[in-house]
């Protein structure tokens, strides 16, 4: 029975964030995905067509059939590849694209909380705490700010990855540095942009370890040839890897243009975006104003993630100038604190400065134009913070001990989300909407053109237009100028926003293509 206790811990909390953090959200009859019309069903046709990829019906992956004739547009955006075999599974046993969607993110839900706990188990030795800390790593209420963006969800590796990380530094084994840098390629894998603010986060925790720790036999082992092989290979292997993945994205961002570092300013967090939250966060309402007029994109900077994390840097003083610790625990905690610090001031947004533009000039880093995501990841370090501090102080205090015991709840209570606030739409809806585009390229579709385009008069969504079209043409295999990525060349601009023939002629002139070889379907009411 005692072996039995501590691992219900884990799943009540898992089943409890699983009822409250999505499920309540899809409803007792799964009709409601989170997100709108736009970013959520975009995800959901990159998933569609990895799958498609993977059994064999798309011939080239990187050259999505939308935005004829352009190629290599899967590289304007996530494409979610790392976790595409778990859709896949669910196609493949007949679950149609949205729900199979649908099943995809709660599974992503569950990973997130199993591999964080599986982690901070092995790495605190503390049930409890662990739990706790993989409850707000999968179902904190800064998680509603970003559930439109679901390709911020795949992030399970994470977790491993800073205990690998940590493993190397301090046993210097080579096999942690593999799985360290596996860990990583996989991460991109799994989205692009959390790889990126990974590798940002890394960079500090690394920096912190130096300043700490003062380690020199890190650098000193590598005058050994051996050692120096070793992590040659290693690092050829995750080149390798990554290569494949990676070389689009260079391509794209040469098509694209990159973004100034002005652009991606707003994006940055203040100090008021650790303290704003949605209105769905029942227990923080109060914490959903003060922002709205604050943020150009307020709904992008919800990275208050409740106050039990904030807690456990407040309980930090208590552990590090009390004589009752021990000093490995006292610098394991410096050294969590200070990679947090690093994270956290060097992409923080103070009137307009940030010392991100030291950031932004490492190769890669400027493609990234959401920053608020950083919190996907910096929230790693709060937890861990957390799980530390409150695992010494039970350690030499019974009341806290006490204290740490209602952890579980009061990190329930912490998290409540009202999920008739959050942004969801009908999936049946969008089904019928597909459909009846469907219907009408079939009706009208030879198939002596190349690819078609859909065209409407006073469109007034044009995302949801063109994302109706995208999914109807996926369904039927036919290649089409409609698009909605992350990025657009800008002679798309044009045609994206007025979906008229005058405009796609631009678009026709821009890639040098016969107005012949595309077939003009023009939608009546579709809006």
């Amino acid at each position: 029975m005692k072996k039995i206790i501590p691992l219900l811990i884990p799943i009540i909390l898992l089943i409890i964030g699983l009822y409250f953090g999505i499920l309540k959200i899809y409803g007792t009859d799964f009709s409601k995905v989170p997100g709108d019309f736009g970013d959520a069903r975009f995800n959901n046709y990159i998933l569609e067509h990895d799958y498609l990829y993977f059994i064999g019906k798309v011939n080239k992956y990187w050259d999505a059939p939308f935005m004829y004739p352009f190629k290599n547009v899967i590289a304007f955006s996530d494409n979610l590849l790392g976790t595409a075999p778990i859709y896949s599974i669910f196609r493949c046993m007949n679950g149609d694209r949205e729900t199979s969607f649908q099943l995809w993110l709660l599974t992503l839900f569950i990973l997130n909380f199993t591999c964080c706990y599986f982690v901070l188990r092995k790495w605190s030795k503390n049930n409890v705490l662990s739990s706790v800390g993989a409850y707000v790593y999968a179902f904190s209420i800064f998680i509603v700010g970003n559930i439109y963006n679901v390709q911020t969800f795949p992030r399970f590796i994470i977790p491993f990855v800073f205990y690998w990380f940590w493993k190397y530094l301090s046993e210097k084994n080579i096999k942690y540095f593999l799985f360290f840098c596996l860990g990583i390629v996989f991460q991109f894998y799994c989205g692009i942009y959390l790889g990126f603010i990974l590798l940002y986060t890394l960079i500090f925790f690394f920096v912190s370890y130096i300043i700490i720790y003062k380690d020199v036999l890190l650098f000193s082992q590598l005058k050994n040839p051996k050692i120096i092989i070793q992590h040659f290979i290693v690092l050829s292997i995750s080149g390798a890897t990554f290569f494949p993945l990676i070389f689009p994205y260079l391509l794209s961002s040469h098509q694209t243009g990159i973004a100034t570092f002005n652009e991606v300013l707003s994006s940055v967090p203040s100090l008021r975006s650790y303290f704003f939250t949605s209105n769905a966060a029942q227990s923080w309402e109060c914490l959903s104003k003060h922002g709205l007029s604050a943020f150009k994109n307020w709904w992008c900077h919800f990275l208050f993630i409740g106050a039990l994390p904030w807690l456990g840097i407040a309980a930090v003083p208590f552990v590090l100038y009390t004589k009752k610790m021990e000093k490995t625990e006292k610098k394991f905690l410096r050294f969590l604190i200070l990679s947090l610090f690093f994270s956290f001031i060097f992409c923080l947004n103070i009137n307009g400065f940030s010392l991100y533009k030291y950031i932004y000039n490492i190769p890669g880093f400027s493609v990234m134009r959401s920053l608020n995501r950083l919190i996907n990841v910096e929230v790693f370090f709060f937890i861990l913070i957390l799980v530390f501090t409150f695992n010494e102080l039970s350690k030499k205090n019974k009341s806290i001990r006490w204290i740490v015991a209602f952890f579980p709840l009061i990190i329930i209570i912490d998290n409540r989300i009202d999920p008739d606030k959050v942004m969801t739409y009908d999936k049946w809806k969008s089904k019928e909407r597909i459909a009846v585009v469907r219907n009408e390229i079939s009706n009208h579709y030879n198939p002596k053109y190349k690819a078609i385009v859909c065209i409407e008069d006073n469109v007034i969504d044009v995302v949801s237009f063109h994302l109706d079209v995208m999914l109807a043409a996926q369904e039927l295999n036919v290649p089409c100028v409609n698009s909605y990525t992350g990025h657009n060349p800008n002679e798309y601009n044009d045609f994206f926003n007025k979906i008229d023939k005058k405009s796609v002629l631009i678009w026709y002139k821009f890639n040098n293509i016969d107005t012949l070889v595309v077939q003009t379907i023009k939608l009546i009411n579709h809006n």
